[in-house]
């Protein structure tokens, strides 16, 4: 039978289907009979139609039956429950030599810490600063060499901490895209920071004290440093060694195993973050409560990432998932109403940010060294105390800081610019996407005129958006890690706003349930944020501007104060720059989760198909 005459033949049915789900009071027995009705179409579909969108329609009408007559809320959650119990563990199963290859050389970087510390007692200044030496060689003095856990609120330490320590573990993984030697370099520094930093408090006679407060948290933060170099290793390696995939394909598989480990890795990150902030200050605590501590911790870390994967493999309690490729292509045709796995929303977003690039690129060109001088002339007037380099590390702290959040109270031109320029450079993205909307393509022809018009009417939308975003910032610049939990929900609400009312309040609602008809999925968003923001962070503070200070400094004399105008402008021109590159990456995968609820929520595709043939008719 063809697809449209089974369609034709079932769809009073399924509309009958669709308005008992919509009455509060359901009758059981005809919830079980319609049960079985729409498993038997549904098996039929899986049959003959298994790639078409009539069996995902009835896919969703036979789940939200099937959780009416049961009410089994733990089938939510199975999903859930399946990628803690089988999915990780398989896929940390399938990277065990590479997360073998991490841990020695982690391991060996620390020894060559220690050894280096042991030759030379002034390489400790060199890793880990000469202030912070100091400072730790002051509380060692003064009998408490732990005080620098205590020197903050728990609150604020936890945030600040918890933000740190995903953005080193995230840069560990993303680095592995540089053919693993980004995430080599950054494990080799990690392994030599420890080590150097061991040996310090060993040389102060302190070890003991140290080993008891630093590894109360270090055991789950370190470990999990570790496994993310293992995830940026396998991504690395699908690159380097795509065997008989092409380059690009092999780099998608080894990418997405690698994001599956990362996802693992958030919640060990978080509470080796509570740890440090809410624990790790009672340094009176008894060793045997702390020696504890960390003995679970390290049998948690071992015994899940480790021991426990190779059991269920072993015992054949799990297979070892096959990779598939996305089933898109830059030749095949764009649907946008598609149901999509992480996978595919991935590869899709990339897709179309290859094929917007240069437009945005131009629009970023046009618009970087203006905005960069703009902003300089607002808030960098004074620099008669500065020194240079001596100020130097300081000072970029301060400005990384301020152009990320745009807190700058003293200055309200400066933080009214920032929040517009954030707004320009989150309606650029929207503006391509709403066009593959309306045109079904990726690729679009785009003008300055049309963009022009599209920004004046919709960029004060994503200006709300962004003082939201602001508001959460503003007390503690470090609660940008709450900002982004909410960010996924925050642009579901700019999609609807956008494209499907211009009522901001509908649009909140409509944002709102389709968010969380699928949680589960939503929620993975979320993942995704924190990696684009800590590649955006990495970006912005990374060895680059370490190399750009290193080059003013061999070249210009001590105190010549112009030179702080050069790193402004560097500065604010790299923020604007990677902004436009990298936000729209972001805003596209969220585009892609956002029609791909909606097609498994509302069924947009099928129910297009049935008014055409009924048109025809």
């Amino acid at each position: 039978m063809r697809e449209n005459t089974f369609i034709e033949q079932n769809k009073a049915k399924w509309e009958d289907f669709e308005q008992l789900l919509k009455e509060k009071k359901r009758n059981p027995d005809k919830l079980s009979e319609s049960f079985v009705e729409i498993t038997d179409d549904l098996s039929y579909a899986r049959t003959f139609y298994a790639n078409r969108s009539v069996r995902l329609y009835l896919n969703g009408i036979a789940q939200q039956i099937f959780r009416d007559v049961y009410k089994n809320k733990r089938v939510k959650w199975q999903k859930l429950l399946d990628f803690w119990t089988t999915d990780l563990p398989a896929t940390m199963y399938m990277i065990r030599k590479d997360l073998l290859l991490a841990f020695l050389i982690f391991f060996g970087a620390l020894l060559i810490g220690v050894f280096s510390t042991v030759q030379y007692p002034d390489f400790v200044n060199v890793i880990l600063g000469e202030e912070y030496v100091q400072m730790t060689e002051e509380n060692i003095a003064n009998g408490d060499p732990m005080a620098v856990y205590k020197g903050s609120d728990e609150i604020t330490m936890f945030f600040k901490i918890t933000f740190n320590n995903l953005r080193v573990a995230l840069m560990s993984f993303v680095m592995g895209a540089f053919f693993c030697v980004g995430t080599l370099f950054v494990s080799v520094y990690n392994g030599i920071m420890v080590g150097s930093f061991q040996y310090f408090f060993y040389s102060k006679d302190v070890l003991i004290d140290s080993l008891f407060a630093i590894w109360l948290h270090g055991t789950l933060e370190i470990s999990a440093i570790i496994v993310a170099s293992a995830a940026g290793i396998t991504m690395g390696k699908g690159l380097l060694f795509p065997k008989t995939l092409s380059r690009l394909e092999s780099f998608q598989i080894s990418a997405r195993r690698g994001m599956k480990v990362m996802v693992g890795l958030v919640p060990v990150i978080i509470l080796a973050g509570f740890i440090e902030s809410f624990l790790t200050r009672y340094t009176d605590m008894p060793l045997i409560i702390r020696g504890t501590l960390i003995l679970v911790s390290f049998l948690f870390m071992v015994g899940y990432f480790v021991v426990y994967p190779y059991i269920l493999v072993k015992t054949k309690k799990i297979k070892l998932p096959v990779q598939k490729l996305p089933e898109t292509s830059e030749d095949s045709d764009f649907e946008l109403f598609q149901i999509r796995n992480l996978g595919n929303i991935l590869t899709e977003s990339m897709m179309i940010h290859r094929k917007h690039f240069v437009p945005i690129l131009t629009i970023c060109a046009t618009l970087v060294f203006p905005l960069s001088m703009v902003m300089y002339l607002l808030v960098f007037k004074d620099i008669s105390n500065f020194d240079f380099p001596n100020d130097i590390e300081y000072k970029l702290e301060e400005y990384y800081l301020l152009i990320v959040t745009g807190n700058y109270t003293s200055n309200i031109p400066f933080m009214i610019a920032h929040a517009i320029i954030w707004a320009v450079a989150l309606t650029t993205p929207y503006y391509f996407f709403s066009e593959t909307v309306n045109q079904e393509v990726r690729k679009i022809d785009w003008s300055v005129v049309n963009f022009s018009n599209f920004l004046f009417k919709n960029a004060y939308k994503s200006l709300f958006v962004v003082l939201i975003i602001k508001a959460i910032v503003f007390y503690n610049p470090f609660l940008i890690l709450v900002a982004l939990l909410v960010v996924p929900l925050l642009l579901f609400w700019l999609y609807a706003w956008t494209i499907y009312t211009n009522n901001p309040f509908k649009a909140f609602a409509r944002a709102l349930k389709l968010f969380f008809f699928q949680p589960i999925d939503s929620f993975m968003m979320l993942f995704i944020s924190l990696l684009v923001g800590s590649v955006y962070f990495i970006l912005l503070n990374s060895t680059l501007s370490g190399f750009f200070i290193g080059v003013l400094e061999m070249h210009f004399l001590e105190g010549e104060t112009f030179v702080l105008k050069i790193v402004q402008v560097f500065y604010f021109a790299s923020f604007f720059t990677i902004t436009f590159i990298i936000v729209p990456l972001f805003v596209y995968s969220i585009g892609m989760q956002y029609f791909s609820i909606m097609e498994r929520a509302e069924n947009t595709t099928l129910r297009k198909r049935i008014e055409a043939m009924e048109v025809e008719e």
